[in-house]
C-alpha cells in the first residue's frame, strides 16, 4: 500500500528534499507551494501524513492546519518553519498541529518521524477494524 505524504512549503529546496528522501516505490511524495494548492489537492486525494511551512504567501500554515483538521481530525500535521521566533509551539499544538520543526531540519528527525507517523496511523485503522466489545460484558 502507497504511502502519501504532503509536503508544502514554499522553498523548492525543501519540497525537492523531500521527494529524495522517501522512495518513489515506498511512498508517494506531494508537493505543493501554497495552502490553496494544498486544500485542492486534498479534495482529490486522502493524504494523513503532512508537512506544513508556517509562514507561506497568502494563507499562512496556521491557518491552512485549521482549514485541513476541519475535514481531516485523523491527519497528523507537523509544523516546519525557520521563523521559530514569530510562532510559538503553543499556537502551533492549538492550530492542531502534531508536532513542530525548526528549520534547517534534520533529516534522520524528518525520516523517523514520517515512519513513526504511518505506524500510528496502521494501530489506529488496526483499532477502528476490530469489534467492539459490549462493556456491559463481564470477561470469562
Amino acid at each position: 500500500m502507497k504511502r502519501h505524504i504532503l509536503v508544502v512549503d514554499d522553498e523548492e529546496a525543501i519540497r525537492s528534499l523531500f521527494e529524495s528522501l522517501f522512495p518513489e516505490g515506498d511512498y508517494d511524495v506531494h508537493t505543493v507551494q501554497d495552502g490553496l494548492e494544498a486544500l485542492q489537492l486534498l479534495k482529490e486525494i486522502t493524504i494523513n501524513v503532512i508537512f506544513l511551512d508556517l509562514k507561506l504567501f497568502g494563507m499562512d500554515g496556521i491557518t491552512l492546519c485549521r482549514q485541513i483538521r476541519q475535514t481531516n481530525p485523523v491527519a497528523i500535521i507537523h509544523a516546519m518553519t525557520g521563523w521559530s521566533v514569530l510562532y510559538d509551539l503553543e499556537e502551533c499544538r492549538s492550530a492542531g498541529f502534531d508536532d513542530y520543526f525548526v528549520k534547517p531540519l534534520d533529516i534522520d528527525l524528518i525520516l523517523s518521524t514520517v515512519q513513526e507517523s504511518f505506524k500510528k496511523l496502521d494501530r489506529w485503522r488496526q483499532k477502528s477494524i476490530l469489534p467492539s466489545v459490549d462493556p456491559s460484558r463481564s470477561l470469562p
